[in-house]
């Protein structure tokens, strides 16, 4: 006898539902975000909305030690209203190139978490020159 493999899928309509909580923007591109164009050089804000009916609290699970430090706010988030995660980017990678990434979780009961994208592909100055 051959096993069988069986397949059981409850159809989500509407994949937005699933969500809890957005983040604006959804990724931090310090290519596009020249630190002297910040309020407060090397320091970002980004926005989390509550997008589901019940409040809940964020904590950070991971994130990049030495490249940057996120700090995510205290108590709960009501359900349609926002608060603001800060990013501060050290000194030190100015010149450094690199995709690093923090993860979140909420309080809800699925335990919801968001891996937030951070990355630096380009550098600022002036152009190399050749040596000819």
């Amino acid at each position: 006898m051959t096993p069988a493999l069986n397949i059981s899928s409850f159809p989500v309509l509407h994949p937005e539902s699933l969500k809890v909580y957005t983040f604006e923007p959804y990724q931090l591109d310090l290519d596009s975000t020249r630190p002297d164009q910040q309020k407060s050089a090397w320091e970002y804000d980004l926005k989390v909305r509550n997008v589901s009916d019940q409040p809940f609290g964020l904590k950070l699970i991971t994130e990049a030690g030495g490249i940057f430090k996120v700090d995510v706010p205290g108590g709960d988030i009501k359900p349609g209203k926002d608060k603001t995660v800060k990013v501060k980017v050290s000194h030190d990678i100015a010149d450094t190139l690199f995709t690093k990434s923090f993860t979140v979780e909420a309080s809800d009961s699925a335990h919801t978490r968001f891996t937030f994208p951070v990355h630096k592909g380009m550098r600022w100055g002036p152009a190399p020159t050749s040596s000819r």
